[in-house]
């Protein structure tokens, strides 16, 4: 797996100043909603030979501005001063201008990311099926100035790639040099090379593993906290109706839209409405400054209770330690549950408050960092039964866990899209194998993922899960509300987490054998404030 790159920022966080207000204040006041955006950046943003404005991101600002019942007004702006008019005030947030990357956090504040793309490498196709790794020591292009350049260090660094690259003015003098074997690969953004390369499409070859995926965001002023919660709020709405995934369809039908990357947070609520963020959140304690002049990180939650208790609280502890030692500070475990440990959380008398579900209810009193977990809903079946799902267990029984009362009208709710008649008996927790394999008055057994682990590791010849997730929650830990800058170290560490297998590894009695969920990942800087995000 590829190590995050480094990445330089260009201004100092300092220098960039506290936003002239938040975006939200001026929406309020005038119900208008202003984005910058490139008008030459197909598929997201173009200015037609008609005169309109079309693309991924014009979409999904329309819909953002229906949602909130505003007026949509865009403007053209450059990549070299959209963060300039961002900072002025003269955009309230920049759509399309440049994926994602650390070193633009100390210019601007970034939604979820809702998208993705990549920095991708082209080949010929009479020559023999390549990888990434058997391009080592190859002669690349790229194109001057570009993101390549950074893929390409990244890359170059983790396959001990030659220094042999070759770069070039523009994509199509690359293409050129790439059909006439002067060079044998090409890396630049994905989307780049699917458009200039569509007329002679039979000579070129695009590999499936990119050098470098790229997360798309709405960038917003640098400390407009309201605008985030709002702005991720509605993503995660438009995610929840599948408005999202269906515009995702349409202008990337061969793309995998990213579920985990976009993790909802419980009670999204019917509507979202820019009025529900106007006013002061919790006052927030600086929890960096205390990490880093106390050497200590103070963690409350991880005290446990419900499905998978104590493999949680295992889970908690585990990666308190492990942020703590890539920091080289000492983890400090104070007492406390999730309800008590807001109190605290609040009262800045711990750092981090393990073992949260995020919540919107729950979004004035704390933020959320990135998710560490993934449960929900699941199949468990016996491994013989050839169980699929719903559309195979018309005129079955399911069982459902007594625990869990809710989760039969969950699972009655997936029979009624299909139309499936299925009937339900229910079983404590511990009854879950004896009621699909010893008493057989079950054909399948809904519950939440963390529940049937012990089933499923008890019996791992007899049992198995059904492949689709019914519904998907997340742990992450709660944070101080408005805390930015720890913010983003506890999230930049869950990625180095990630992309290093720790998190795969301290999570394995969570998840057994399914695969890693695709969480975001922002490339750039492996140290923040002056603390390591590194294994080492």
């Amino acid at each position: 797996m590829l190590a995050v790159p480094t990445l330089v920022p260009t201004v100092a966080a300092s220098e960039s100043g506290a936003p002239p207000s938040s975006a939200l204040d001026e929406l309020q006041a005038t119900g208008v909603f202003r984005v910058g955006l490139l008008y030459n950046s197909p598929p997201f943003s173009e200015l037609t030979a008609q005169g309109e404005l079309r693309g991924f991101d014009v979409d999904l600002l329309r819909m953002i501005a229906e949602l909130w019942g505003v007026e949509l007004e865009l403007s053209q702006v450059t990549r070299s001063n959209a963060f300039d008019k961002l900072a002025a005030g003269a955009v309230g947030a920049l759509a399309s201008v440049t994926p994602r990357y650390r070193e633009l956090d100390a210019l601007a504040d970034f939604s979820g990311a809702y998208l993705y793309g990549a920095q991708a490498m082209m080949t010929r196709s009479d020559t023999p099926e390549l990888g990434l790794n058997d391009l080592r020591g190859r002669d690349i292009g790229y194109v001057l100035g570009t993101r390549a350049e950074t893929a390409l260090r990244l890359w170059g660094e983790d396959l001990e790639a030659g220094e042999s690259h070759q770069a070039y003015l523009t994509l199509d003098r690359a293409l050129a040099a790439l059909t006439r074997g002067e060079v044998d690969g090409v890396l630049a953004e994905e989307q780049d090379l699917l458009r200039v390369s569509r007329d002679f499409s039979s000579e070129m070859r695009l590999l499936d593993q990119p050098a470098l995926r790229e997360p798309h965001a709405i960038a917003l002023r640098r400390g407009d906290e309201a605008m985030r919660l709002l702005l991720n709020r509605s993503l995660q709405y438009l995610a929840h109706e599948e408005a999202l995934q269906k515009l995702h369809r349409e202008y990337f039908p061969e793309a995998t839209f990213p579920e985990d990357a976009l993790a909802p947070w419980s009670n999204i609520g019917d509507a979202v409405q820019p009025a529900q963020f106007v006013g002061e959140r919790a006052a927030a304690h600086d929890a960096l400054s205390h990490v880093q002049r106390t050497r200590q990180l103070r963690v409350g939650g991880i005290r446990q209770a419900g499905a998978g208790a104590d493999r949680l609280r295992d889970l908690n502890l585990a990666l308190a330690r492990e942020l703590a030692r890539r920091w080289g500070v000492e983890p400090r475990v104070v007492d406390s549950g999730t309800e008590d440990g807001l109190a605290l959380l609040r009262a800045g008398e711990i750092d981090l408050l393990a073992g949260l579900r995020p919540d919107w209810n729950l979004a004035a009193q704390a933020d959320f960092s990135a998710p560490y977990l993934l449960h929900g809903d699941r199949l468990m079946v016996p491994r013989a039964s050839g169980i699929r799902g719903f559309n195979d267990l018309r005129g079955d029984w399911i069982a459902v866990l007594a625990d869990d009362p809710p989760s039969r009208e969950r699972a009655q709710a997936w029979a009624d899209s299909i139309n499936a008649t299925v009937r339900f008996l229910r079983t404590p927790a511990a009854g879950a194998t004896s009621a699909l394999l010893e008493f057989n008055n079950a054909d399948a057994v809904y519950a939440d993922s963390l529940a049937l682990i012990p089933h499923l590791e008890a019996s791992p010849n007899a049992l198995t899960l059904t492949e689709r997730w019914y519904s998907r929650a997340y742990y992450a830990f709660a944070l101080p509300a408005n805390d930015r800058e720890f913010r983003l170290l506890v999230d930049y560490t869950l990625q180095a987490l990630v992309l290093d297998g720790t998190l795969e590894r301290l999570s394995a009695a969570l998840t057994l054998d399914d695969a890693p969920p695709d969480f975001d990942i922002t490339p750039g800087v492996a140290t923040i404030a002056g603390l390591s995000l590194s294994s080492h």
